[in-house]
This record gives C-alpha cells, structure tokens and sequence, in this order.
C-alpha cells in the first residue's frame, strides 16, 4: 500500500506540472497617426523598465509603413507584465531625432496612454499584462 500511495503521489506531481505549463500568446501592435510612410517603424516589447523606451527590450519589429499606419506582432510570449514602445524613425537612421532643445522630430508613442511630452516615459506608464489569450492593441502616434 504505501508503494502505492508513493506512486499516486508522482502521478499528481507530474499532472500538476503539466496543468502549470502555459501556452503562449502574442500581441499585435497597431499603430496609427504617422504623417508619412516614409522610413521605418520600429516597435520594442519589453518586459521590465530597466532601458525602458530606449533599449532594444526583449523583442524588436522594424516594418515598412503602408498608408501612414503599420502592425507589428510579437509571437511566442509567456504571460507577464509588458510595455511596447514606438518610434516612427521616418529618416531610418535607428534613432529618435531631436532638436537642439531635446524635443523629439519624429513621432513616437507607448503601450497604454498618451506619451509625455517632455521627459521619457517609464515603464509601469506603458505597462500592460499579458495572459494566455492574444492581445490586440492600438497606439495612435498623432500629436
């Protein structure tokens, strides 16, 4: 009996472990408001704030605009806490021009909200959690 009920014992830990295993999901990111299908857009998922916006993050998207708008999609996520930051790099030099003042010339955005206007956004203003189910998404990149 009790090498029975050892064995019961491993046969739930082993269905535990299979229930714990989640499948994962994507998000689909699109995004609006660009004032011209020139250059590039570049969309970063990331999953915590360290380098938020600006480091490459844990996924990166670089697409072709079409009619002043484009979708980006990340494949393959666990579930978490997520942000996506934008950048309409219309010249594709890989970097948010600014003028001589630090004001950004080209169009950018984030996850959940309207982007500050004067410093960097931070992580937990874009964040947003991501479950087992796909997640669609719009960022709206006008002024």
């Amino acid at each position: 009996m009790r090498q029975l009920i050892g064995m019961a014992v491993i046969a739930t830990a082993g269905l535990s472990g299979a229930a714990l295993a989640t499948p994962a999901a994507f998000v689909e990111v699109t995004v609006t408001g660009l004032s011209t299908d020139k250059g590039v857009l570049a969309c970063t998922l990331h999953d915590n704030a360290q380098g938020f916006p600006a480091a490459p993050g844990v996924a990166h998207v670089r697409i072709a605009p079409q009619g002043r708008q484009g979708v980006c999609r990340f494949d393959g996520l666990p579930p978490g806490r997520y942000a996506v930051a934008v950048l309409h790099d219309e010249n594709a030099n890989g970097r948010l021009d600014t003028n001589a003042l630090g004001i950004p010339q080209e169009r950018w955005g984030i996850s959940v909200g309207k982007a500050p206007r004067w410093r960097a956004p931070r992580f937990d203003e874009a964040a947003f959690d991501l479950g087992t189910t796909p997640l669609r998404m719009g960022i709206d990149l006008n002024p």
